[in-house]
């Protein structure tokens, strides 16, 4: 998936850079950009934190974009101050109960808001402000802070399928430039996932969000488009998971894996 997302870019732009732990740098090291190494501590429910840490390390404005995130065709990314890629729906479902927990701790944080009503999707994160960014930074590890701090008293909320990754970065995010008096620009108008997956198509733009990405049907047809487009780098890519034992020769994967 990770190669995929990285070649079909490769395709439309020069500059790009892949930020990967040490376990990913094994297995994507070849691919035709930069491939970062980076070592950092982060907790497993906030896996989103190794985005935090190479958006920090840009000194010129930028894109970031998610390793489940495909674009198919060239995408201007035309934006003012910030860019993400569309308002999210279901505010009620998986964000206002989150919010109402941290609301009991964040008496200190300027620009938090008790209950925003709504929230945006990061999968694609642009910056052309960069002191923007740095807010955004600082208010991410003011909310992990409190996370950390209170990590015991979330766990029922955690036990009934939340994320908190969601709250401490989209929902952050979104409070921030509310904060700030800021709209950003979305990738993806539209006020239905209708409507914004008519846009996706005609960008030739796909984001595989949630657990659906590992389905197996899903997983096969990555590695076919990768196959049938790609066919030297997936070879690449083929050969160093054979080398580290994660799929045999008869390309028998280890779903577990």
């Amino acid at each position: 998936m990770t190669a995929l997302s990285v070649l079909y870019c490769h395709l439309w732009y020069r500059d790009i850079e892949l930020y990967v732990d040490e376990t990913a740098y094994k297995y994507l090291y070849m691919l035709p950009c930069r491939v970062t190494k980076i070592k950092m501590v982060y907790h497993k429910e906030l896996w989103m934190k190794a985005k935090i840490f190479s958006i920090e390390k840009q000194t010129t404005p930028f894109v970031h974009l998610d390793t489940d995130v495909f674009i198919k065709k060239k995408i201007d990314f035309n934006f003012k101050d910030v860019m993400l890629e569309r308002k999210e729906g279901g505010y009620r479902i998986h964000y206002k109960r989150q919010v109402d927990f941290f609301n009991n701790y964040t008496q200190n944080i300027d620009h938090w808001h008790h209950d925003l009503g709504c929230t945006y999707n990061c999968g694609v994160l642009g910056f052309n402000n960069l002191d923007l960014r740095n807010k955004f930074v600082r208010a991410y590890y003011d909310l992990e802070e409190i996370y950390l701090e209170y990590r015991d008293e979330y766990q029922p909320l955690k036990k009934q399928g939340f994320e908190p990754c969601i709250l401490i970065e989209q929902y952050n995010l979104s409070a921030l430039l509310d904060y700030y008096n800021i709209t950003p620009t979305l990738l993806l108008k539209g006020r239905s996932i209708k409507e914004q997956g008519e846009v996706a198509k005609q960008l030739g733009y796909s984001h595989l969000f949630g657990i659906k990405k590992y389905q197996k049907g899903i997983v096969q047809e990555i590695e076919h488009r990768l196959y049938k487009i790609f066919p030297y780098w997936y070879a690449q890519v083929k050969m160093v998971l054979e080398k580290h034992k994660l799929i045999d020769n008869n390309n028998k994967r280890d779903l577990k894996k």
